[in-house]
């Protein structure tokens, strides 16, 4: 019971620090988060949340096989003798990364990402999906190795290992042109 009590207690302080991440940086929400099961390395600051993990915060999305939170260690404080001797690892503070594998989906309120594997790492505001990655954004659709997000800025940029005229596995983009409305405020004929 006392075992039980204290990793959930460890849990809540490393599930408390993912709140310093942000999935939607223009929100000061909570983030959910939910799995089939979780597990607190404390001394290593990390916590793995496996099977279908989901993280939400307002209208923004994580899901995957498993979601690693990452936390910056606090630095380590001087003890009292009568607690004991000082072990040299301090608590841990503000999530640094989140690392998610397997079918990752990175959703928003106006675009989805696919992919095998993402970081987001708090440092750069960046989120990186690598693995066969699919962007889609209304009915425009781009496809590559490698996505980088820059999460402040919301821009985005695609890249891929293979380059040359006519080869498969490059960048590659359908877009779909915006129709304009009529000028009468009439729909538009089929």
């Amino acid at each position: 019971m006392l075992a039980a009590s204290a990793a959930a207690i460890a849990l809540q302080g490393v599930a408390a620090n993912l709140a310093h991440a942000q999935l939607e940086t223009r929100s000061n929400s909570p983030i959910d988060i939910t799995a089939d099961q979780a597990e607190v390395v404390q001394s290593k600051c990390e916590a793995v949340w496996r099977g279908a993990a989901e993280a939400l915060q307002d209208q923004s999305r994580l899901r995957a096989d498993t979601i690693t939170v990452f936390s910056r260690h606090k630095a380590a404080s001087a003890k009292p003798a009568s607690q004991g001797p000082d072990t040299g690892q301090g608590d841990c503070g503000a999530a640094d990364r989140i690392v998610a594998d397997g079918h990752v989906y990175y959703v928003t309120p106006d675009r989805e990402a696919r992919g095998d594997h993402a970081v987001y790492s708090q440092s750069n505001d960046q989120i990186v999906m690598t693995g066969d990655v699919i962007v889609v954004q209304g009915q425009n659709v781009a496809r590559g190795d490698k996505l980088i997000i820059d999460v402040g800025s919301h821009q985005a940029r695609m890249v891929s290992d293979v380059t040359g005229m006519g080869k498969p596995g490059r960048v590659r983009g359908v877009y779909f042109p915006e129709k304009p409305a009529p000028a009468d405020g009439a729909s538009p004929k089929p």
